[in-house]
């Protein structure tokens, strides 16, 4: 789980960095924190990329930092992860609800116990969100796709190539690592070099599988019975 501590207030930022490092040896969790000292919400336009694979962010609000306006922007640059404000002002918390946030905690009034069970349901989001993606990577880029927009991964010389709704994405890997990574989750390896998901088969015939975008694929003979198996 990777967790972006956006708090203006150091006492603040401390407090979350220590009792989520706590409850992550309590609860046994992978954890990756991050602390940012944001100057402005303007300021994160030009690195909203960092928070393109946040499964939590912790955005305050101050005087200087108008966290509302912050976490808006990072919602019109895409970014999907959960939001909590913590913050010790409560005039804005009916804000929160159009940036989508998951919840607003005062800071000095929320107790310990309320402050876990907010993180807790975080972090079952983002297991729940990972059981449901990907994360590609090659030269430093990244990629998070949603299984299920995903219609094929494709290789050559040992450069894999996916495809999915919008677009592309070339990493080095092989199919049978991407294979054995979706087990179970509706693909199927229909040649050397192709792995299709099965939700987007619309039909077998004379030797090629056809897809729901148009696009026919050629089925190696050692996997024709992986093809009739899953139909």
């Amino acid at each position: 789980m990777q967790v972006i501590l956006c708090l203006p207030d150091v006492r603040a930022r401390d407090f979350c960095k220590k009792r989520i490092a706590e409850l992550a040896k309590t609860d046994h969790a992978d954890v990756v924190l991050e602390t940012l000292s944001p100057k402005s919400p303007e300021s994160l336009k030009g690195s909203a990329d960092r928070f393109a694979f946040a499964d939590l962010i912790v955005m305050g609000i101050d005087n200087t930092f108008d966290g509302i306006s912050a976490a808006q922007i990072l919602r019109d640059a895409d970014i999907q992860g959960d939001i909590v404000f913590f913050t010790r002002t409560k005039s804005r918390v009916f804000e929160a609800f159009d940036v989508y946030a998951l919840h607003y905690l005062v800071d000095g009034e929320t107790s310990l116990a309320k402050f876990d069970e907010v993180f807790r349901r975080a972090r079952r989001r983002s297991e729940t969100r990972t059981q449901a993606s990907i994360v590609l990577s090659c030269a430093g880029e990244q990629r998070k796709l949603p299984v299920s927009q995903i219609y094929y991964f494709e290789v050559i010389n040992r450069i894999v190539t996916v495809h999915y709704v919008g677009g592309t994405f070339e990493f080095y890997s092989t199919l049978s690592k991407i294979e054995n990574s979706l087990a179970k989750k509706g693909f199927v390896r229909i040649h050397r070099s192709y792995l299709v998901a099965e939700r987007y088969i619309t039909g077998v015939a004379h030797g090629e599988v056809s897809l729901a975008t148009g696009i026919t694929l050629p089925v190696g003979g050692r996997y024709a019975d992986n093809i009739k198996l899953s139909q």
